[in-house]
């Protein structure tokens, strides 16, 4: 049996977007390709068969002038002058969907793609995050959507969203990249650290960050009986100075054995780190980095009403911490339970399943090859 191809834009800053792909893709019967910047195609646990569409990535070699100038056009968000990969990219992009006749595009996230999809005349899926997106250009893309994703469960909806946006909108329930489980005893074993010490990890990814080692030896500091471990991009650069309940890791390629092994982890607000730490029922305290659109700062507000999590505005003072860790070890672990109640990874699959079979009913009607298009 043939089924409908499906084409997959995940956008490339973070891993999360990456994660997330990987997750549903994996319950995704259509054949599919990925298309994303600045990709290897090999640091991708993806079904045999999928293929890849590597874009030229639209924020290199940008004139000064030309990026502030892209806030001149309303309804978009990124749209710079004299940007020669921004005109290749586009080339591309359009260029592959005339070829391949996709009967669907899942975007997840770019606004431009999504006008672009819909300019082009294929229907698409829009993946949706959390933050403030009630300007023009989220709204646009939105509006061009068959449906849209929220890859969390309706309990985490956000106050500020709008009716018509919730009512478009399929909730997941939680899903997370398929890794081994790693039991406490078990990673802790593998860390060699005694089960009764008090374990906090310091979780930073690739997105971005901003912790300073300073801030981190201040709160480890005021909790000299608490161990604490840092992973990711952030490295003590002066380790004779710090205190002994201060071990930097740096880049790890297994932090879930971390996340497993620590009593409380103390992450961002970026959306796949969420949910693996809550699919592993491990105990938070989220701070927001700077995003656009107030995306972590609205996350965190809503895990700190739904006791997932205690959520802060910023970086802690240091006198504050013992009370913080204090606090994070009553939370409640059974809240994760709903979150995680239904496989929102096999959701999206069905919804993006049933989408481009109806498309590609229609397509089938009167779509023919083009003439003149890129083999």
């Amino acid at each position: 049996m043939t089924f409908p191809l499906i084409g997959y834009y995940t956008h490339y800053h973070g891993f999360g977007h990456q994660r997330r792909a990987e997750a549903i893709l994996a319950h995704v019967r259509n054949p599919a390709w990925v298309i994303s910047s600045r990709m290897n195609p090999g640091d991708w646990d993806a079904p045999q068969g999928t293929q890849f569409l590597d874009l030229p990535c639209d924020d290199d070699d940008l004139l000064e002038e030309g990026l502030t100038r892209s806030g001149d056009v309303p309804g978009v968000h990124y749209v710079p002058l004299w940007a020669p990969n921004c005109r290749q990219r586009i080339a591309d992009y359009t260029a592959w969907m005339a070829t391949e006749r996709p009967s669907l595009i899942v975007v997840d996230v770019s606004v431009e793609i999504s006008l672009l999809t819909r300019m082009a005349s294929i229907p698409q899926i829009v993946m949706r995050q959390h933050g403030q997106r009630d300007d023009a250009a989220h709204e646009n893309a939105y509006h061009a959507a068959e449906r849209l994703l929220a890859p969390f469960p309706e309990m985490l909806e956000d106050e500020i969203t709008p009716d018509w946006v919730r009512q478009k909108t399929l909730y997941l329930g939680g899903f997370a990249r398929s890794v081994t489980p790693v039991s406490r005893v078990e990673a802790r074993d593998h860390l060699q650290l005694s089960n009764e010490k008090r374990v906090v990890v310091v979780m930073t990814g690739r997105g971005g960050h901003a912790r300073t080692p300073s801030q981190i030896v201040e709160a480890a500091r005021a909790t000299p009986d608490w161990q604490w471990h840092v992973i990711g991009g952030i490295d003590g650069d002066d380790a004779d100075s710090f205190p002994e309940n201060v071990i930097w890791h740096g880049w790890v390629g297994n932090p879930e054995v971390y996340i497993n092994a620590c009593d409380i982890l103390v992450t961002a607000a970026g959306h796949n780190s969420v949910m693996e730490a809550g699919r592993d029922r491990v105990r938070m305290i989220a701070i927001p980095e700077d995003r656009p659109f107030r995306e972590q700062e609205r996350k965190v507000a809503v895990l700190d009403r739904e006791q997932l999590a205690i959520g802060q505005t910023k970086w802690p003072e240091p006198q504050h911490w013992p009370d913080l860790l204090d606090r994070a070890m009553q939370l409640d672990l059974s809240q994760w339970d709903a979150v995680f109640s239904s496989n929102g990874a096999e959701q999206a699959a069905r919804l993006i399943e049933e989408i481009a079979d109806w498309s590609a009913a229609r397509f089938q009607r009167i779509d023919q090859p083009a003439s003149g298009v890129m083999a």
